[in-house]
């Protein structure tokens, strides 16, 4: 193929539409691609979020039962009247931990720290008056963290693979039937136990499918699975949130983590975290792009070839006619060959054209130039004027005539913006509905000139006692309201109230005198109380003001209080 043809008309085409094809093509399917992944990512990442959490629920609930078993226990007749190294007492504890195979091993101390009675008689006679259970067993129910213990690992079967034996700490005081302290009954419970319940509550939930369980402790280091003392995972992830995670080696990983709810005798500060390779999570997703990318290459071609065709038709007459236009740029206008039987008449029509542009092309490229230098200054001229109507028109669409304050429709816009950025950030914006006292009467006694003084005079404090990233409003009438972005304690609120309220019942107001207002506030975060359950809220609690006797501030959590 020679140079020229690979600048033809026919050949750029061609290659122009298959190209802007399947660049649009392509660029859709990524973008489209990734907004799936982000989707994906965050509907599995809600699923992982569930699970974990029903997995950390089942735990303290396990735990629980635990604990309450063992406070039970410590109170039936056979340890709370018989001797703590009877035979009935040993055959309680071995009758339990018969029952239940979780316990590793039970057993009771006495009063001076001497384990007097125990399962299989394991650690019988043992000083265990330095065991952290043993001294909070004396005053209450405790519950210990996971630990390793080496005594009674020693008296134990190993484990399968030589893993260390971990036990949880329970214990309770045996309680005599004069209501004394008479020892401690302690249970320890196996670690295994505590990882195969959240493991097989994991596996039970469809949500939390090709998913590793770790457990992680209060400091975050890495409970389950065995793992180095003090190992972490590489990235923290607060609790109760999920998100993608980086391994050292690369993987990438989805994490949700819970915290284990506390139970009544124990805070041990657990998380389960559940996590999924990323490429598991959005598999769907690939395959997707992968059938996108496809379909793209194919729908390219495709047009490609059309684009072919159609150049070839219409570039052949096009050619002849650019052979003419050629002649007559270079002088040679007599010896032009304009295309007549080109199969059309808009290709007769054209050559006509052509023809007599050569006759009037400078005089008319001149009068061209005049007329665009002219064009492109009205349209700059026109542009500024537009822009500045614009500018006007916005400003006194979201402006109060008369105060000069945000009108109620600039409000409703920020405060449906402050809704959203609170639902991102987790913070709170506090909210101020103020209403005039007796503003009637101010019109009625003065008249409406006044009255209109007075509302100019209140927006202006309105202003000067609020933040510069608040923003004070005219709803209508005497009735303003005030939006306090991230300030959604009820105390703050009510303090930047309480400060309007007195600032304005110090002022002087002219002819009128003192004039007061009343004041609802309410919080809202955007979830569980967004803007319109706020405005309501804030509302209930202005009448509430009115009410009461007015000149006053009222927090309507006050009211959920009362």
């Amino acid at each position: 193929m020679s140079p020229r043809a690979w600048g033809s008309f026919r050949l750029r085409l061609t290659l122009g539409a298959g190209g802007l094809a399947l660049c649009t093509l392509l660029g859709v399917g990524l973008y489209a691609a990734r907004l799936a992944t982000q989707e994906r990512q965050n509907f599995v990442g809600l699923q992982l979020l569930g699970a974990a959490r029903s997995a950390a629920i089942g735990l303290a609930t396990r735990l629980q039962e635990r604990e309450r078993e063992v406070e039970i226990l410590s109170r039936v007749p056979s340890l709370a009247e018989s001797p703590l190294d009877s035979e009935r007492v040993a055959r309680s504890l071995a009758l339990r931990k018969e029952t239940n195979t979780e316990y590793a091993w039970m057993g009771v101390a006495s009063l001076d720290g001497r384990v007097v009675n125990a399962t299989g008689g394991l650690l019988v006679g043992a000083d265990v008056r330095t065991r952290p259970w043993f001294a909070a067993g004396l005053k209450g129910s405790y519950t210990g963290d996971v630990h390793q213990a080496a005594l009674l690992a020693t008296l134990l079967e190993p484990r399968p693979g030589g893993e260390p034996l971990r036990f949880i700490d329970l214990a309770a005081p045996v309680i005599g039937p004069a209501g004394q302290v008479r020892g401690v009954l302690a249970a320890h419970v196996h670690w295994d136990w505590i990882a195969n319940a959240v493991r097989k509550a994991v596996r039970e939930d469809p949500r939390a499918t090709d998913t590793e369980v770790i457990i992680l402790g209060r400091d975050g280091t890495v409970l389950y699975p065995l793992r180095a003392p003090g190992t972490r995972l590489p990235q923290a992830l607060g609790r109760e949130r999920f998100g993608m995670q980086e391994e050292p080696g690369g993987a990438s990983y989805l994490v949700a983590r819970a915290s284990v709810p506390v139970t009544q005798h124990s805070d041990l500060g657990w998380s389960v975290v559940l996590r999924q390779p990323s490429a598991a999570a959005t598999a769907p997703v690939a395959q997707l792009r992968d059938r996108l990318f496809a379909i793209g290459l194919a729908t390219s071609l495709l047009v490609a070839a059309l684009a072919y065709v159609l150049a070839a038709r219409v570039s052949r007459p096009l050619e002849r006619l650019v052979t003419a236009v050629m002649s007559v740029r270079e002088g040679r206008g007599g010896q032009a060959n304009f295309p007549r039987d080109g199969g059309s008449p808009e290709l007769s029509a054209l050559s006509d054209a052509v023809r007599e542009m050569t006759e009037t092309l400078l005089d008319r490229e001149a009068r061209l130039a005049q007329a665009n230098a002219h064009l492109e200054q009205t349209v700059a001229e026109r542009t500024c004027q537009l822009s500045q109507a614009n500018e006007e028109l916005a400003r006194l669409a979201a402006q109060d005539a008369l105060t000069g304050l945000a009108n109620r429709r600039a409000f409703e816009q920020r405060a449906a913006e402050e809704e959203a950025r609170c639902r991102r950030s987790g913070t709170g914006f506090g909210l101020l509905l103020l209403d005039i006292d007796h503003f009637k009467d101010v019109n009625d006694r003065f008249g409406h000139a006044t009255g209109d003084q007075v509302l100019q005079q209140i927006a202006r404090l309105l202003e000067s006692a609020t933040r510069e990233t608040d923003l004070v409003a005219r709803l209508g009438g005497e009735e303003f309201a005030v939006l306090l972005p991230e300030l959604g304690e009820s105390a703050d609120t009510l303090r930047v109230a309480e400060k309007i309220r007195q600032a304005i019942q110090a002022a002087h107001f002219g002819p009128v005198g003192e004039v007061t207002v009343s004041v609802g506030c309410a919080k809202g975060d955007g979830n569980d109380t967004p803007v319109q359950l706020a405005l309501r809220r804030a509302d209930e609690a202005l009448y509430k003001a009115k009410q009461a006797g007015r000149n006053r501030c009222v927090a309507a959590d006050d009211l959920t209080a009362a």
